[in-house]
C-alpha cells in the first residue's frame, strides 16, 4: 500500500536513516479518556456492567496516583529507562504520552536523558498514528509498553525485548508473511503470583460454566492481553495505523462490555464469518480462525490491502502476573498500595537516583 505522505526522513522505506545508532525505540503508552461527561456517563456504566460491579478508572490520569510514594507510570519509565543488554540500555529513546504538564510536575524528567514526553490529545489509536508517522523512520523496531503496569522491572524488560527480537522480522504468520507487528498475551495458568485475585471471577451455569468471565478462551487457553508488543515500522502496517485500526484490536481486550461485543459480533454477522460468532458466543476461540477474520473484516471495513500484514502473539511465560497486573480501578490500586507498602525495600525498583 502506497502512503500519501511525502517520502520525507521520516518517510523513506530504507531503514534508520540518518541515525547510527540502530537501537530500538521505546513507546509508553499512558492516554486516557477525557469524553463529554454525557459520554463518560454512559462508558462508565457499561463497564460497570461488564466488570460486575466493580468500578474502573474512566477520565482520570491514573497513571499519576501514587504507589510507595512515587507515581504509578515512573515505574514503568524506570524499568523500561534501566533495562540494559550487554551493559548499555536497550532503548536509544523513550517517548511516553500522558498529559505533558501534570507528568512533568509529578515527575523529574529532566533526570532521563532520553525521554520524550508526548500530549496526549486522542485514542489509543490517535497516538499510534501521531507517532508512527511523525517520530519513527522505516526499519525502526518500537517496544511498547502500558503506564499502568508497575510491577514490571528492567530485568522483565530485558526479557520481554529479547523474545520480540526473536519473533520480528524473523518468523512468518501462518500465511508465509514476515511478522513485523507482535503484542503480547498471558495465559491464567502462568499467573503464579497474581495480586488482583478479584478478576478471577468463572462462570458458575451452562455451557460455559468453569471459564474465566473476564478472560478470553481459546480452545486450549485462557489470557489477557500482556500490556506490552513491538513492531517494526513497515509499509504492510501503514493502513492499520493511518485508519487507528488498532482501536478495533484494542476493543478485542474489552469485549465484555456491551457495546463493544455487540460491535464485534455485529462486523463478524455483517462479513458473514457464522462460524467465529459461534466460537466467541461458546468462548471456544480457534486461534487461526481469529486472526483471519481480523484481517477480513479490517480489510473490509477500512478497504485496505492486508495480504502482506504478518502479525503474531508472544504468549508470556515469565513472570506473566507483572505483565496483566495493571491498575484499573481504586481496588486495584488499594491492592497495589497495601502490596508495595508490605515490600522490603531491597526488592523494590532503583529509585531516580540510581539511575544509569
Amino acid at each position: 500500500m502506497k502512503t500519501d505522505k511525502p517520502l520525507t526522513r521520516k518517510n523513506k522505506d530504507s531503514g534508520i536513516s540518518g541515525s547510527p545508532d540502530s537501537r530500538p525505540v521505546a513507546l509508553i503508552l499512558a492516554g486516557y479518556d477525557k469524553a463529554d461527561s454525557k459520554t463518560l456517563k454512559r462508558r462508565h456504566q457499561e463497564i460497570i456492567e461488564a466488570y460486575d460491579g466493580d468500578d474502573i478508572y474512566i477520565g482520570e490520569n491514573k497513571f499519576l496516583r501514587t504507589l510507595a510514594g512515587r507515581p504509578i507510570i515512573q515505574y514503568v519509565i524506570d524499568a523500561v529507562y534501566n533495562a540494559k543488554k550487554g551493559g548499555r540500555p536497550i532503548y536509544r529513546h523513550i517517548y511516553v504520552y500522558n498529559d505533558r504538564e501534570s507528568l512533568m510536575k509529578a515527575i523529574d524528567t529532566g533526570s532521563y536523558s532520553n525521554l520524550t514526553i508526548k500530549q496526549m490529545k486522542d485514542s489509543v489509536g490517535g497516538h499510534w498514528k501521531d507517532f508512527y508517522f511523525n517520530d519513527i523512520d522505516y526499519g525502526q523496531r518500537v517496544d511498547v509498553f502500558f503506564g499502568d503496569t508497575p510491577r514490571i522491572t528492567e530485568d522483565d524488560v530485558a526479557w520481554i525485548h529479547g523474545e520480540f527480537g526473536k519473533i520480528l522480522a524473523r518468523e512468518k504468520d501462518h500465511r508465509g508473511n514476515p511478522v513485523m507487528m507482535v503484542y503480547s498475551v498471558v495465559e491464567f495458568e502462568d499467573m503464579k503470583d497474581n495480586w488482583l485475585r478479584s478478576r478471577v471471577k468463572y462462570i458458575k451455569r451452562g455451557g460455559k460454566k468453569g471459564k474465566l468471565k473476564s478472560y478470553v478462551n481459546f480452545e486450549n487457553y485462557q489470557i489477557r492481553v500482556g500490556n506490552s508488543g513491538a513492531i517494526i515500522k513497515h509499509r504492510t502496517l501503514d493502513g492499520l495505523m493511518e485508519h487507528q485500526a488498532i482501536n478495533f484490536l484494542y476493543n478485542l481486550r474489552k469485549a465484555l462490555t456491551p457495546s463493544s461485543f455487540s460491535k464485534i459480533i455485529y462486523y463478524l454477522w455483517r462479513s458473514k464469518h457464522f462460524d467465529m460468532i459461534r466460537q466467541v458466543k461458546q468462548r471456544n476461540i480457534n486461534y487461526i480462525r481469529l486472526y483471519d477474520t481480523s484481517v477480513d473484516i479490517l480489510s473490509r471495513l477500512y478497504k485496505i490491502d492486508l495480504d502482506e500484514l504478518g502479525g503474531a502473539t508472544l504468549h508470556v511465560k515469565r513472570n506473566a502476573a507483572r505483565w496483566e497486573n495493571d491498575v484499573d480501578g481504586p481496588h486495584d490500586l488499594e491492592i497495589f498500595q497495601k502490596k508495595f507498602g508490605e515490600m522490603e525495600s531491597g526488592e523494590r525498583l532503583p529509585d531516580a537516583a540510581t539511575k544509569a
